[in-house]
């Protein structure tokens, strides 16, 4: 039996993270090495603040949103489209953040991200998307691996919003920044080798399928905590196989190039990646055909690293913004807010009109910040008031 890697990272309130992965991608098709060629094959518009960023896909004569991520080997359609995938082809093991489960594969059907087919995934496999669509309060119903991408030149443009497959050529681009050697790993993930702390060296897989800064395989974090000895909170992951509690911290600085990043939140996880909400920093192109990512300097490049300040892990469920789950002695406890609570409001503004994200953004925007809600419990209805408090 093969084997699949599965875990994703959202961060802000809840966290969720799905990273499939079995086995190496493809080899990528025959590049033109015709500076004239490097044309838009497709682009896209996304958000600037290093929100995640779904991809619109037509299938069977729909559209669908998909998540882009290259911390998947493969390409992922959620079980409500499990009917149009035919027959199973194997079963795999997939291991998560929580405990191992089982996914079904199959032969990938066509499917087509503007004029890119995603057949040339050439396998697909299955899993139950509701929790991230639950999360960002839109219908995810699949994720672009790497089994697709790694045929491709993808430039993302945060200061402009947008997302391009350009055609491969060999030619090198000093245009697009300073330029980094990407490695794979032997289940076909995307790294880079970075440094913490001026010492210690880390491959850190590049998976824009998580919007945090990014996470520490647990032995360095334990290093680093036991070294460092710096401040910790707790925050929660999502997993295909449930939901789990790990820590985080700041770490005083990473080197990445001849980029130097200070104070920034990395959590502890099974294995170090770096998310959406570092490489929302920057202008990323990421030349897999030639094992290459060029990372230019944003408008976000100085933005301040932030975790939730509140103690809320929010879902929106059939459009109103429920209470997953509230921190033990946090703001939002501590105010009387509690699980399964109904947000109504939010600071006079009705809960329903804020992006899910963007509340996420206005949880973590200030030590001492007032928030005021307007909350149901059961058949109750009460106005209640808080202050952000920063944790680390």
């Amino acid at each position: 039996m093969g084997e699949i890697k599965s875990s994703a990272v959202l961060t802000g309130v809840l966290f969720f993270v799905i990273i499939l992965t079995y086995g190496c991608a493809d080899k990528p098709k025959e590049t033109s090495t015709d500076p004239a060629e490097h044309k838009i094959l497709a682009e896209f518009k996304i958000p600037k603040t290093g929100d995640p960023i779904l991809l619109p896909v037509k299938f069977i004569g729909k559209e669908y949103l998909f998540l882009f991520d290259t911390g998947c080997s493969h390409t992922v359609y959620d079980t409500s489209l499990r009917h149009e995938l035919g027959k199973v082809k194997k079963i795999e093991k997939a291991l998560t953040l929580g405990s191992p489960i089982k996914a079904e594969i199959f032969n990938a059907p066509e499917a087509f991200l503007g004029a890119l087919n995603l057949k040339d995934s050439n396998e697909v496999s299955c899993l139950d998307l509701k929790m991230p669509s639950l999360i960002n309060g839109k219908t995810i119903s699949g994720i672009i691996g790497m089994n697709f991408l790694k045929r491709h030149v993808i430039q993302i443009d945060f200061d402009h919003g947008t997302l391009s497959f350009l055609q491969p050529i060999e030619n090198q681009h000093p245009d697009w920044g300073t330029e980094l050697l990407l490695r794979y790993d032997k289940l076909g993930w995307p790294y880079i080798t970075s440094n913490i702390l001026d010492n210690i060296n880390v491959n850190f897989v590049i998976d824009t399928g998580s919007n945090s800064t990014g996470a520490l395989a647990s032995g360095i974090f334990e290093k680093l905590i036991s070294e460092k000895k710096p401040k910790t909170s707790e925050t929660l992951f999502a997993t295909a196989s449930g939901v789990i509690r790990n820590r985080e911290c700041r770490i005083d600085n990473l080197s990445v190039g001849s980029f130097e990043y200070e104070e920034l939140i990395f959590s502890e996880a099974n294995w170090s990646h770096l998310g959406l909400s570092f490489l929302s920093r920057h202008i990323v192109t990421l030349d897999f055909p030639n094992s290459r990512i060029y990372l230019k300097r944003g408008k976000q490049f100085e933005k301040e690293d932030e975790t939730d300040m509140s103690g809320l892990h929010l879902l929106r469920i059939s459009k109103q913004i429920i209470v997953y789950s509230v921190d033990e002695g946090s703001p939002a406890q501590k105010a009387g807010i509690g699980p399964k609570d109904i947000i109504l409001k939010i600071n006079e503004r009705d809960a329903d009109k804020y992006d899910m994200w963007e509340l996420r953004r206005l949880l973590m925007s200030g030590d001492k910040r007032n928030i005021m809600m307007t909350i149901k419990q059961g058949e109750n209805v009460k106005d209640v008031t808080f202050q952000l408090e920063k944790k680390i």
